[in-house]
């Protein structure tokens, strides 16, 4: 007599198949979905930006301020940035922490510029930080001839003193050779990679005023 169906050990080998194609189908989603929120974070980096750059040289605060309120009050932040009624810092699609400063470049030239501050979620592992990192950098990039300088810092431990790499823009007049226009894939990478890992580290796109 002939029994139809399936032995357990072929019903073992089909439940295998899917779960393969299972956690392939996950990945793929996880790697779409990434690169989906490496999209919107530029499309949000850019919005800052532009914001930014409408309002400069319109600021008259005599000291450094936090300026985030104001952007937020003015409209220009949009709403999907804005959590918990928290009117002192904003979030990108990372929930990368965001705050604006006006602040002075010298006590004595009086020269002023907006300073923006991106400081990672700590809870994003590093190879989804060095491509964070790297986005933000491509954004900048093509705003380098409105940009006054972009500049990575981060300290060793919390007893440690901070310290950091600048790249400049053309609003910013230095002899460095460290240009923000001319930053290189490998650049990129080497900027990038300084304050993985590290304490208290962030991320600093600056305008003048």
């Amino acid at each position: 007599m002939r029994e139809n169906g399936r032995s357990m050990v072929e019903m073992l080998g089909v439940l295998a198949i899917i779960g393969v194609l299972s956690i392939g189908a996950i990945a793929g989603y996880s790697k779409a979905m990434f690169k989906y929120k490496l999209n919107k974070q530029a499309e949000q980096l850019s919005t800052l930006i532009n914001a930014g750059l409408r309002y400069a040289g319109q600021w008259k605060f005599e000291s450094a301020t936090a300026t985030t309120p104001y952007f937020i009050k003015l409209g220009e932040i949009p709403n999907e940035m804005i959590k918990n009624n928290d009117t002192t810092s904003i979030y990108d699609v990372f929930n990368s922490k965001i705050s604006f400063l006006y602040t002075f470049w010298n006590s004595v030239k009086k020269e002023s510029c907006t300073e923006m501050y991106i400081n990672y979620d700590n809870t994003v592992d590093n190879h989804q930080l060095l491509d964070i990192c790297r986005n933000m950098v491509t954004v900048a990039k093509e705003f380098y001839e409105d940009i006054a300088y972009i500049v990575i810092i981060s300290r060793e431990n919390e007893n440690s003193p901070y310290d950091g790499i600048t790249y400049y823009g053309n609003k910013y007049k230095t002899t460095s050779t460290n240009r923000l226009k001319d930053m290189t894939v490998s650049d990129i990478d080497a900027f990038c990679r300084y304050n993985i890992g590290k304490n208290q580290g962030n991320f600093k796109i600056a305008w003048p005023e």
